[in-house]
């Protein structure tokens, strides 16, 4: 294993006995030496040892996002992206051109698109759709990935009628006269990923290794991701990422367990935490509601911009209870998404109905995007995780403020106050749901606004600002904690993983809107690079 010494920047390690070095020695994939750079240079600056000059660099601990689908973003890489469109028109007009080049009978897919950042919140028809891809199944994602959009071909390809139920998990979209107006809501999308053409052993793992090759790129060494709904079994996800190590990617990867998939984790014999240094498993990934985006969070109050809905459960009360302690049954803590207040509570309940066992992982709630104060005080006495995305409140404002009102907005986002409650938060992306970048987090949970200065001076709710040290601290020791990685990771300290990710500026001092431009210099996973900017 190779010996490396880093100096020449600056290392703010978030270990309360050092906070701050001028070099750093690692061996064998761990850190032997963390201090002042003449000492370090006299004890272990031998001629076998591998010198790094950081120049000028900004060394933090390996920078993990904790709440992400890396298979997914890599899939998405293949699809049309819709994110940066802004109109109906534009989305067709991509759609349009990418008929043109694709042969007949063969599925059109795309994603990210977001009616609230369009000039006019309007989304294509099924009419209109079928207008621009007459002889093309088509299946576009919303960029919260709770809602989608088909045309007829893709309709008749899932064999969905008219005449047919959604399921009790999801619903159809329809129009005044009943029929289906092209619209998909959760799990009844599952026909339309089952008609696409399945992808093959060496075609996943290829988007895996572009995903990951991507994330090394901004900086991050790990990642806490949810795939198995897009590689479709445990046994390939698992053999993937291995399969990778052993080629020599330097990344580690922690796995939640989609809960379809829990029989087959636990007749292999996997159980939560198992693994090595690059590969682990970790919760059970349950969904509890959807998105403030589709309107299909579920919230304890209507919608303020749509009195008539108050989201979608996509478990009732008595599902999500028997899932809880189906988990527990085989030894997992459970990892649930739950973004409406409601959909919070009933998740708390059956963490609190079906505790789980003495030492094992923490339970992990989902995003908690809207938590009411007595929600927070039963949080409080859960072994749990909350996984946070920060980047949320640059997308969701200013169209948020409305679905939600005054009341409720009051209660979301919060991540200040949930550090102030003494909650473990962890920082994560959601990518491809939002960019793969852990600036971007850490910027918007600083200013609580998008990059540029969009937004109202002093950001979205400012007494909710994050200080520079907190929001680092989100994707370091927040995400080892999540784990149940915090003895191997998340500090520069002695003992622990040599994972380092290196920027070119001091993230402490440079201004808030230069942080998402910072390159990254140097990303060092287990003593070894992993990428050089």
């Amino acid at each position: 294993m190779e010996k490396m010494l880093l100096t020449g920047g600056r290392f703010f390690t978030l270990d309360s006995v050092r906070p701050e070095a001028e070099a750093l020695y690692a061996e064998n994939g761990r850190i032997v030496a963390v201090g002042d750079r003449a000492e370090i240079e006299l004890q272990h600056g031998r001629a076998d040892v591998r010198r790094i000059d950081l120049q000028g660099g900004f060394a933090i601990p390996g920078l993990v996002d904790s709440h992400l689908h890396l298979a997914m973003f890599g899939k998405n890489l293949l699809w049309i992206d819709f994110s940066r469109v802004r109109s109906k028109e534009e989305m067709l007009h991509l759609v349009r051109e990418q008929v043109a080049k694709t042969p007949p009978g063969k599925w059109v897919l795309g994603a990210n698109w977001d009616e609230n950042r369009f000039h006019r919140a309007e989304i294509p028809s099924r009419k209109e759709l079928d207008a621009a891809a007459p002889r093309h199944p088509v299946f576009l994602t919303r960029v919260c990935r709770h809602v989608h959009l088909a045309n007829s071909a893709a309709f008749r390809a899932a064999g969905i009628t008219d005449e047919d139920r959604a399921p009790s998990e999801g619903a159809y979209g329809r129009d005044a006269s009943g029929r289906l107006n092209g619209l998909i809501y959760e799990e009844a999308s599952r026909p339309f990923f089952d008609a696409q053409p399945r992808l093959s052993f060496e075609e996943k793992k290829e988007m895996v290794r572009r995903a990951v090759n991507y994330a090394l790129s901004r900086g991050l060494t790990g990642v806490h991701t949810d795939d198995l709904r897009e590689v479709g079994n445990l046994s390939d996800t698992l053999r993937i990422y291995r399969e990778l190590a052993r080629e020599g990617i330097r990344f580690r990867t922690h796995h939640l367990i989609y809960h379809p998939h829990l029989a087959e984790a636990g007749e292999r014999g996997i159980r939560a935490g198992d693994g090595d240094e690059w590969v682990t498993v970790g919760g059970v990934k349950i969904f509890a509601d959807g998105s403030l985006g589709g309107r299909t969070a579920l919230l304890s109050r209507p919608y303020h911009d749509d009195p008539g809905r108050t989201g979608m459960e996509v478990h009732s009360r008595e599902e999500l209870l028997e899932l809880v302690a189906k988990a527990r049954q085989w030894g997992y803590p459970v990892a649930v998404h739950a973004i409406g207040d409601l959909a919070a509570e009933r998740v708390i309940q059956a963490m609190e109905a079906v505790p789980g066992a003495e030492g094992r992982l923490p339970d992990r709630l989902i995003h908690a995007s809207v938590l009411r104060p007595d929600l927070i005080d039963r949080l409080k006495r859960l072994k749990v995780v909350l996984d946070i995305q920060p980047r949320f409140v640059a997308s969701d404002f200013p169209w948020v403020m409305d679905r939600l009102g005054p009341d409720l907005l009051s209660r979301s986002f919060a991540w200040k106050t949930l550090l102030r409650e003494g909650l473990v938060c962890a920082g994560g992306s959601d990518a491809p749901i939002e960019p793969m970048d852990p600036l971007l987090g850490i910027h918007a949970a600083i200013t609580r606004r998008p990059p540029g200065g969009a937004g109202p001076e002093g950001g979205y709710q400012p007494e909710e600002r994050l200080t520079r040290v907190e929001a680092l601290t989100l994707f370091t020791k927040g995400s080892a904690l999540a784990a149940g990685e915090e003895k191997e990771r998340g500090t520069l300290s002695v003992g622990k993983w040599a994972d380092v990710t290196v920027f070119d500026r001091d993230l402490l001092e440079a201004d808030p809107e230069e942080l998402p431009a910072a390159r990254v210099f140097l990303t060092l996973v287990n003593g070894q690079i992993g990428y050089e900017g």
